[in-house]
């Protein structure tokens, strides 16, 4: 992998975790009497692009990563399973965030709507689920080339079913926990439609530039500007049509909003690629916030929201905070989540046996807790 292919992929990560940080923290701590002009509009839009950025760029590095050692990948190995077991840690976390109760013996107790809050799907349950369902193609496929046609095709039919799963009454006939998946009536923010369709074309792209875009780095900068220009303008002009190509019923805005997003962070990338033509390499905390984007988002989310094992900054000064002393906590929680990135993204590759046991007491000390 060329230097020029890695500071354009850690260059995009690392800004979209300082979007997402900084996003989270304005929503839990910003006065209502400040959430209005065109500064929190501007807020909003870009609020609403990050999640969407950050699901495409998830699959771009699915895809890099897999194209990097394809012969491991293409078939089930050590690798593989190793993938599978951290796909499923991104599933376990993100249900952890929502556990029900603080301490396990409550679990008989627990009400109706903290089990469905539980249950809820949520950005990490969304990854984990797609990812595993990108290395099952993988596995099927056994083709790059073919890998990129899938996924785009994917893509387009969960963008385009989106409408009907909404519209469905999934929890009449499935488990709670497998109708969160499908709808977010059941509360959940980010079930698979339209969400998986983010990381289906990121991962679509990804595998495009790995078999093409790196060896020509500025053609597809190019084609990222023209691509994200022209879903922007499809989906800006999809109501003036003749045809109504995204439907016509209550939720035919669906396609055409995630049409936008997608043309959005295209742009995006666009410029970015750009940008990282005159970087010959990033600082190491730039990297190490865009590699370590997992841990970043766990503890910034306990934080700022709170978790069963804590009380965040929302319980504390939720919506109370004027602007100034908003911006001084984002400074702040910035600043720390850059430390943590870069002490953590060191310990990885200097002492990998020492950062996974790690990993295991932290995970341990947070069993414990609950007992």
């Amino acid at each position: 992998m060329s230097s020029g292919r890695v500071v354009f992929i850690d260059l995009a990560r690392a800004l979209a975790v300082v979007m997402m940080v900084y996003g989270h923290a304005v929503s839990a701590l910003l006065a209502p009497d400040y959430r209005s002009g065109a500064w929190y509009d501007a807020w909003l839009f870009q609020r609403g692009l990050t999640a969407s950025l950050f699901l495409l760029l998830a699959g771009f590095a699915f895809s890099i990563a897999t194209t990097r050692h394809w012969p491991a990948h293409a078939r089930l190995s050590a690798a593989v399973w190793a993938r599978l077991r951290r796909f499923s840690l991104f599933i376990a976390l993100g249900y952890a965030l929502h556990f029900p109760v603080s301490r396990l013996v409550d679990l008989a107790g627990a009400s109706d709507e903290r089990w469905r809050s539980f249950l809820i799907v949520d950005v990490l349950q969304l990854i984990g689920v797609t990812f595993v369902l990108l290395q099952a193609l993988v596995l099927a496929l056994r083709s790059r080339r073919a890998l990129v046609v899938v996924a785009f095709g994917l893509a387009l039919v969960t963008l385009g079913v989106t409408p009907v799963t909404w519209s469905t009454e999934w929890a009449r006939w499935l488990p709670l926990a497998a109708a969160s998946y499908l709808t977010p009536a059941t509360g959940s923010p980010f079930p698979l439609f339209p969400w998986a369709a983010y990381v289906l074309i990121g991962a679509s792209a990804g595998g495009l530039y790995a078999r093409w875009g790196a060896g020509h780095h500025l053609a597809f900068a190019h084609g990222l500007l023209l691509t994200g220009g022209a879903l922007v303008a499809l989906a800006l002009s999809a109501g003036s049509l003749p045809l109504a190509i995204f439907g016509t019923g209550p939720l035919s805005w669906i396609p055409a909003l995630v049409t936008m997003r997608i043309g959005a962070c295209f742009l995006f990338l666009g410029v970015v690629a750009h940008a990282s033509r005159f970087l010959a390499r990033l600082p190491h905390g730039v990297s190490a916030v865009a590699q370590e984007s997992l841990v970043i988002y766990f503890v910034h989310l306990c934080i700022v929201y709170g978790s069963v094992w804590n009380r965040g900054l929302r319980h504390s000064y939720g919506e109370a905070l004027g602007p100034g002393a908003t911006a001084a906590v984002v400074v702040v929680l910035l600043a720390a989540m850059t430390v943590l990135a870069w002490h953590w993204n060191r310990l990885k590759h200097t002492y990998p046996r020492a950062a996974r046991w790690i990993a295991v007491a932290a995970g341990a000390v947070l069993v414990i807790l609950l007992l």
